[in-house]
């Protein structure tokens, strides 16, 4: 059933009821953009608006929630506290009755934010109260004055948009090296900054860097990493003060205002139309003043490319890269290499290997890849619970369950209102026919009622849209588990890049509550254990006696001081234990000479011998490997994913 008809009062019992006492209980949203900030204007000013209203009308003001730095345009779910606000009014008991705002904009600039976030308070029972020109939706006047806001908030919007996009146009044609906004390229300053004549000219400080890269790659075929050392060997830091890694000195160096001399305004990033035609005008080239000569940079160019690292060619699929966050609080990537025609496979954290190269790694072990790839049992458990699958899917569009019926119940309600517009229209034109009045005089007549249709007609397509949307991702979430159920076996045959399409759609996140056990901290293959796999064979119970020692001696060369004894008693113990060389040699007072002995031994069939001598020697089997820490294994599901797989792929695919 629809609340959109809803008297404030049943809010104000409601509210009664639950505290003993009829005053509404308000509370205030609050929002500035990036661009209010810069101007001086914060929060506190429109709070002193808010605070003053609601005492006013004497509301009990029981909370503030505030977004700063955050655009009119978005919606709630893609703002911080206003999102809060949202998960808050769902609450029961609710926690407030009316949400207050300063003016319409801090709602939103555009129809689709503005209306979506009031319906949803509404359909809930909770109002929304405007400090500008004092009106709420309580009333059908209040919800006139709050469609006429509205309207005026996206008009305003829109037509600022236009001009400014108009005049950036022109200055990227007329205006050489123009400055069109932002931050200047690296190698370049702004000059004439805060005026509309603003334009690039060259930075020689940052430019004699440029020059010094362009020295230590092409003079001294150094690579970007090894440019990198130097310069921070050198104590040259980056524009921000900061010492350069390889990846930033890469983006400013090899950028294109610094190799072409030039810049691209509106272009592949430019926003277009349905027809793919630019939306606010043709992509213009900028010409720059050069830092590097034509030549130079071309010659930049090759020797880059040279100098790079490459890799083996080989590649291999990681769809958790991006999803595990480890004991750091940093995210995993993966990595892998060919080791004796084996495939070694893992997930590492990139901390272990930070851009910046004068920060210190974070220590954190790899994780075989293989074996944290069987978290995919967990995600089935998410996939295969159609109930839940449904609730999440409500929740991505910040619906609750009902919600469908409201939306079609304020569409038909609309539906009467334009109906019933349509009538008040007709009435004044035949009124007007019958006093003979002229055409002009039938159009002013009508022109307010004709501009209150438009709004009830806009507001009733944006319902529609969004019912439609509703009833898609409905589609969306069953698409998802038949997927889902299809998965749950056929999964681990899968191309590694459906792997990632399904994982980024159930949005899965792995975060390490735990140490990597020690079995393969280090991430590489434990050759005494892979030796035992492939023979198949038991291993000593314990530690040898000095009769079994005597046994297999004899098949051993010596050792100065029991050197030989104690390498033997090593390997035995790390095929019992699992555990890393480093820890073995810990515990067992062995020398690394352990490892140089069990790789010479397993070469000339020595080891395979004493193994031999020793077969009547109570035996153990080769232990389970613990490869995992801790871990929690989180998802949810976001059914537009399903709209664009191979782009979300792309991006579980590293």
């Amino acid at each position: 059933m629809s609340h959109v008809s809803t008297p404030l009062s049943s809010a104000i019992d409601s509210a009664a009821r639950a505290g003993g006492t009829r005053t509404l209980r308000a509370v205030d949203y609050l929002r500035v953009s990036t661009e209010e900030q810069k101007k001086g204007y914060g929060v506190a000013r429109q709070s002193r608006k808010t605070t003053r209203h609601i005492a006013l009308k004497q509301w009990a003001h029981v909370g503030t929630y505030k977004d700063e730095g955050v655009s009119g345009s978005l919606e709630a779910a893609d703002r911080g506290d206003l999102k809060r606000l949202m998960d808050e009014a769902q609450q029961t008991p609710r926690p407030f009755d009316i949400v207050v705002v300063p003016d319409g904009r801090v709602i939103g600039r555009k129809g689709r934010a503005f209306w979506r976030w009031v319906w949803a308070l509404e359909d809930i029972g909770v109002f929304v109260a405007v400090v500008a020109d004092d009106y709420d939706n309580t009333t059908t006047e209040g919800r006139k004055k709050m469609r006429r806001d509205a309207d005026y908030a996206e008009t305003e919007w829109e037509t600022i948009r236009g001009r400014t996009q108009g005049g950036l146009q022109e200055k990227a044609e007329l205006t050489p090296a123009a400055h069109i906004g932002g931050r200047a390229p690296y190698g370049y300053r702004i000059a004439n900054k805060g005026t509309p004549g603003s334009y690039l000219v060259i930075d020689e400080d940052e430019a004699n860097v440029i020059k010094h890269v362009y020295d230590l790659v092409v003079g001294e075929g150094l690579n970007l990493r090894k440019a990198t050392v130097r310069l921070i060997s050198e104590g040259i830091t980056a524009r921000s003060g900061k010492t350069w890694t390889r990846d930033n000195l890469r983006d400013r160096i090899m950028s294109a205002p610094v190799l072409d001399a030039a810049l691209v305004f509106r272009g592949k990033h430019a926003k277009r139309d349905e027809n793919g035609d630019p939306i606010w005008g043709d992509s213009v080239r900028i010409e720059l003043p050069r830092i590097l000569t034509e030549e130079q940079s071309e010659e930049l160019r090759r020797k880059v490319a040279e100098t790079a690292k490459h890799s083996s060619g080989k590649r291999w699929v990681y769809p958790l890269s991006g999803r595990v966050v480890s004991l750091c609080g940093k995210g995993h990537s993966g990595f892998g290499y060919a080791a004796d025609r084996e495939v070694a496979r893992f997930y590492r954290c990139i901390g272990n290997g930070p851009k910046d190269l004068g920060q210190e790694s974070c220590g954190c072990s790899r994780i075989d890849a293989d074996a944290l790839e069987h978290v995919w049992k967990h995600v089935t458990e998410i996939a295969s619970d159609s109930d839940r699958l449904q609730e999440l899917a409500a929740e991505w569009i910040g619906m609750a369950a009902g919600d469908t019926s409201a939306l079609v119940d304020r569409i038909a309600d609309l539906d009467q209102q334009i109906e019933g517009m349509n009538a008040s229209m007709a009435a004044v034109i035949v009124a007007a026919a019958k006093q003979s009045k002229t055409s002009d005089a039938i159009e002013a007549a009508t022109a307010v009622l004709n501009e209150e249709l438009q709004q009830l007609q806009n507001l009733r397509d944006e319902a529609a849209e969004w019912l439609a949307e509703m009833e898609e991702s409905d589609q969306y979430a069953r698409d998802l588990i038949a997927l889902a159920s299809m998965a749950k076996n056929s999964f681990p045959d899968m191309a590694p890049k459906q792997q990632a399409a399904i994982l980024s759609m159930l949005e899965l996140k792995v975060t390490i509550t735990g140490p990597v056990p020690d079995d393969r901290r280090g991430g590489v293959p434990c050759t005494v254990r892979a030796w035992y796999a492939t023979a198949g064979l038991g291993i000593p119970a314990a530690a040898l006696s000095d009769e079994e020692w005597a046994m297999v001696a004899p098949l051993l060369p010596k050792g100065r001081r029991g050197t030989v004894r104690r390498s033997v008693d090593a390997i035995f113990y790390k095929a019992r234990t699992g555990k890393s060389w480093p820890n073995v040699l810990k515990e067992t007072g062995a020398t690394i000479q352990a490892s140089k002995h069990f790789n010479a031994w397993t070469s000339d069939g020595t080891w395979s011998r004493v193994n031999a001598a020793l077969a009547h020697v109570e035996q153990v089997p080769l232990p389970e490997l613990q490869l995992l820490p801790s871990m929690v294994i989180e998802g949810r599901v976001d059914p537009s994913a399903m709209l664009n797989v191979e782009e979300r792929s792309r991006r579980g695919c590293r």
